[in-house]
């Protein structure tokens, strides 16, 4: 669920280095090589804030990587929704669904907060192609509810993960009980480094036909709630998706592009060090780790 009152979930290791594009492993710096301007302002935030950060960030140009706690779960929340998107794709190219089919809008989804979209069709109908872009644009939670119904609930999104190559992200539950965000709680969780392999096999790779790929990237181009896009530099803008919950879960992840051609995985997910399940959101704290991510992938 993406509510500005809220962010994201736990832990993990710490790695930077100029790899091949997805490597399995993180990789720590040898003993006497410098700590990356990058890793050191990430620390920096950590402490300012708090807050837990995880980030896994590839230059897709150069393999050029920062990851940071990549391999601790973190909590899902929205992020899911663009897998739910991606699957009903999938579905569309094989043939098991069309995009302008019509799907009941059960009142009792509707009425979940942060449904802006699908609450005025209450009782009423949305095409496939609505929801999905309903669910990946503002983060519509009875969207994201219904697109979980069209292909076979929670754990479908846990199978098509691992259909794509992500081993970690798991989804248990319905929104908008999926953001509980509980520290040690496996369900509902991801880590930065399988999430953002999965966005990247999405946006990127082969794990949908080019008409589907092009269509998520549309619909995630368009997505309202970005908070990577308002911290890039003039001129770049991303195809991303948010998710934010309790324990001050806030994740951001996608493939950011520059004006020359420059494509970005980034992968952030941080979450309170707090005991406290209300802390507020950390989206700005999303954009300040993007700034420092971006000129070092660059090499600028």
């Amino acid at each position: 669920m993406n509510r500005l009152s809220r962010r994201s979930v736990l832990v993990g290791g710490l790695a930077v280095a100029g790899l091949a594009a997805c490597p399995p492993k993180s990789v720590l710096a040898e003993p006497n090589e410098p700590v990356s301007p990058a890793h050191q302002r990430i620390e920096a935030l950590q402490r300012q804030h708090n807050t837990k950060i995880g980030v896994y960030a590839v230059d897709l140009a150069s393999g050029r990587t920062v990851s940071h706690l990549d391999g601790e779960m973190f909590a899902m929340c929205s992020t899911f929704k663009g897998y739910a998107a991606a699957r009903v794709l999938q579905m569309v190219q094989n043939g098991e669904l069309t995009l302008d089919r019509q799907v009941y809008v059960d009142p009792k989804w509707a009425a979940l907060p942060n449904s802006p979209r699908t609450a005025p069709n209450s009782g009423g109908q949305m095409s496939l192609a609505d929801l999905c872009a309903a669910a990946v644009q503002v983060s519509d939670n009875a969207a994201g509810n219904l697109l979980l119904q069209t292909i076979g609930g929670p754990s479908a999104i846990t199978h098509f993960a691992r259909s794509i190559g992500d081993e970690r992200t798991r989804l248990d539950r319905w929104e908008i009980e999926l953001n509980s965000a509980t520290p040690g709680d496996p369900r509902d969780t991801s880590t930065p480094r399988a999430l953002g392999g999965g966005y990247r096999a999405l946006l990127t790779g082969d794990a949908l036909a080019p008409p589907q790929r092009q269509q998520l990237e549309d619909w995630m181009r368009a997505n309202e709630t970005s908070s990577i896009r308002p911290a890039l530099p003039e001129g770049w803008t991303t195809a991303d998706k948010t998710g934010n919950g309790d324990y001050a879960s806030t994740n951001d992840v996608g493939i950011a592009y520059g004006p020359q051609g420059e494509r970005l995985l980034l992968a952030i997910m941080t979450r309170t060090q707090t005991d406290n399940p209300d802390a507020p959101n950390n989206r700005p704290l999303i954009g300040e780790v993007t700034k420092a991510l971006v000129p070092w992938l660059l090499g600028s």
